[in-house]
């Protein structure tokens, strides 16, 4: 039996597709009104999935009546939450200590910073003189972001004193945060796989402009592959294994790690996470993989055959890819676009009519999308002309009603 925590950003995964052994021998705990596939035995649903004391509850129920011999969670809200249950019932996967280490970005960086990878400098927040005592000691711009959060939110970007004074004290007292220094550069990312303490996979990739903030302005946004003779790639790769040998990483795990190459080539830890990457990065990475890294790692989870070897020869002969996305913008959905030619995996994630407009607009992260798609080629100059003639296809297809705040349209 396999127990299932199932986010719901993961809801519509296909998971009695990908784990047909496992049909009518997996339970899950899932949000309230996110209706999820076939496959399952039993299905325990929460009003909020945001709240950890329900979720562990619904699957501490589930567990003692079930028994599950495996538990697979592929959403970074639910690692730490995974960590504790697999604790209690005995279960193999990723252990509280690495879940902590992965999640936490103070700590992450501590590790880090022990065995020699180059880390921003950082100190734990807990009020606002916290910050304005950073910036005093090494002046702005800094970065201030939630200790455990993903997607890029609740992060601000500090440039003085006064900017620090004005952040909401009662936020940074309730939820644990952190400040950093402000790293120039180029953000790169490398997604590796690692099984039984053997290495599988390591596609190193970089953000196809500077960064996950990039939402904030709406500007498209994903990630381009790096060329085999690209001298970043086996550098990054390096860094990438040598951030999983120094955080208490299990034998078997998968990360996600971001780096900074600073304009003198530097390579820095931005972050890492003990799961498969978000955003449109798994529909890229299944390209270059031959198989979408959720199911390859959904199968790993629960002690299912997997052919590695296939992975590693696909890896090795697999052409470019890129992936991009189209942030939704402050307004309603009038119009959608056409695949436009040349793109694999088209998804309208929203339809006319939906409305991006007030709260959920100020909370949209770094993966909400209202387009996504894929882009192949054999070389780098070829890559970059798809992605830019799909970029503005899709792009011209959207039209909005944007709505109106403080007498401006935006």
């Amino acid at each position: 039996m396999t127990l299932v925590l199932i986010s719901p950003r993961h809801t519509s995964l296909p998971f009695a597709h990908w784990l047909p052994e496992r049909a009518g021998r997996m339970v899950a705990v899932a949000a309230a009104g996110t209706p999820i596939g076939d496959g399952f035995r039993e299905v325990r649903t929460v009003a909020d999935y945001r709240d950890d004391a329900a979720v562990l509850a619904a699957a501490r129920d589930l567990a003692n009546r079930h028994r599950p011999t495996t538990l697979l969670a592929l959403a970074e809200s639910d690692l730490e939450r995974a960590s504790l249950l697999r604790g209690e019932f005995g279960l193999p996967g990723l252990g509280s200590a690495a879940a902590a280490a992965y999640r936490d970005k103070v700590l992450m960086k501590e590790y880090a910073r022990k065995a020699g990878i180059r880390v921003p400098d950082f100190a734990p927040v807990r009020r606002p003189s916290d910050v304005t005592d950073f910036l005093a000691a090494r002046p702005g711009p800094v970065v201030v972001k939630p200790r455990s959060a993903s997607g890029a939110t609740g992060v601000y970007v500090v440039d003085s004193v006064s900017e620090a004074a004005a952040l909401p004290a009662g936020l940074l007292e309730s939820t644990p945060y952190e400040v950093e220094e402000f790293v120039e550069g180029q953000l790169y990312h490398v997604d590796a796989f690692r099984v039984d303490g053997c290495r599988v996979a390591a596609v190193a990739s970089r953000y196809t402009t500077p960064g996950c903030l990039s939402h904030w302005s709406d500007s498209p946004h994903g990630s381009r592959t790096l060329t085999a003779g690209d001298p970043l790639r086996p550098l990054l790769v390096q860094e990438a294994w040598r951030l999983v040998e120094a955080l208490p990483s299990p034998p078997t795990v998968c990360v996600h790690a971001e780096f900074f190459v600073t304009p003198e080539g530097t390579v820095v830890l931005c972050e890492v996470a003990a799961r498969v990457a978000g955003g449109t990065i798994p529909v890229m990475l299944r390209h270059v993989l031959g198989t979408d890294p959720r199911e390859l790692w959904a199968r790993v989870e629960c002690g299912l055959p997997n052919d590695l070897d296939a992975v590693r020869e696909h890896v090795a002969a697999a052409p470019l890819a890129a992936c991009c996305g189209l942030p939704p913008r402050r307004g309603r959905i009038r119009r959608t676009p056409h695949a436009p030619a040349g793109a694999l995996d088209f998804t309208l994630h929203n339809g006319a009519g939906d409305d991006w407009g007030g709260e959920r607009y100020a909370q949209r992260k770094s993966g909400d999308f209202v387009a996504s798609w894929v882009v192949t080629a054999d070389d780098d100059e070829r890559l970059t002309a798809a992605l830019d003639a799909t970029v503005a296809q899709v792009s011209a297809g959207f039209d909005w009603e944007l709505e109106a705040v403080s007498g401006a349209v935006i």
